[in-house]
């Protein structure tokens, strides 16, 4: 039997039969990974924890017929700190759904998994302002790694079909404001962004819908900011 080595994340999970779970594991070495863990809700309750979402451990595992079998998982970080705080679990829940959309099983994505880590550790450290500003940074990493390039010929509207920000009108382009136009363009060309409003932060979260509805149309993903922030709060329809 050949044993398999990875660090990585739990991004999911789900439970069957009566004991068992399936957990999925954004890993730093195999990509996104389904590896089903035996007898694990009947265990104690350390053992439960090391396979719950937002925990970081070395995974050891083998594969049996077309199904990966957890054998062993050594904690590093369980990520407290995210998950008692309801403003950091909601933005690093939604950052853990791109991820599960974006990677795909088998592939490899180490720089992803090593800004994911240092995203995580971002959020605990910061306010909820700079934090949507970090994940925004990440959606325009996610675009440019993915092969895709957002052009600037403009300020008034966005044609997510054509990849621009232009200046003509037609009944495809979403109109922006001044204001959003600005983050943008500053998230594009790699300036500061500086938010020190409840305002800012609300044009942060519209930025954020933007470039989800981009990487929807670009990419076939189903992400939705709202299902992971408490009862949709901030986030306005369009």
């Amino acid at each position: 039997m050949k044993f398999i080595k990875t660090k990585g994340l739990v991004i999911r999970k789900r439970d069957i039969g009566e004991a068992d779970r399936i957990i999925t594991v954004f890993s730093e070495n195999f990509g996104k990974i389904d590896l089903l863990v035996k007898g694990i809700r009947k265990s104690k309750k350390r053992d439960q924890s090391s396979v719950d979402l937002l925990t970081l451990s070395n995974f050891t595992f083998y594969k049996k017929g077309d199904s990966y079998i957890l054998n062993n998982i050594d904690s590093i970080d369980f990520f407290y700190d995210l998950k008692m705080d309801i403003e950091k679990l909601e933005i690093t829940s939604y950052i853990l759904s791109i991820v599960n959309e974006i990677v795909l099983p088998g592939e490899r994505k180490k720089e992803f998994f090593l800004r994911l880590k240092k995203g995580l550790n971002f959020i605990i450290e910061n306010n909820s302002d700079r934090n949507y500003l970090m994940t925004l940074k990440m959606m325009n990493w996610i675009i440019k790694s993915e092969g895709y390039q957002i052009a600037i010929d403009g300020e008034k509207y966005f044609s997510i079909s054509e990849s621009t920000i232009l200046d003509n009108s037609n009944e495809k382009v979403i109109p922006l404001k001044k204001e959003l136009f600005n983050i943008l363009n500053s998230i594009e060309r790699n300036e500061k962004i500086f938010m020190d409003s409840e305002e800012g932060k609300t044009n942060l979260i519209e930025a954020i819908l933007l470039y989800e509805k981009y990487l929807n149309y670009h990419l076939d993903t189903r992400l939705n900011l709202k299902k992971h922030l408490l009862e949709g709060t901030h986030v306005k329809h369009s």
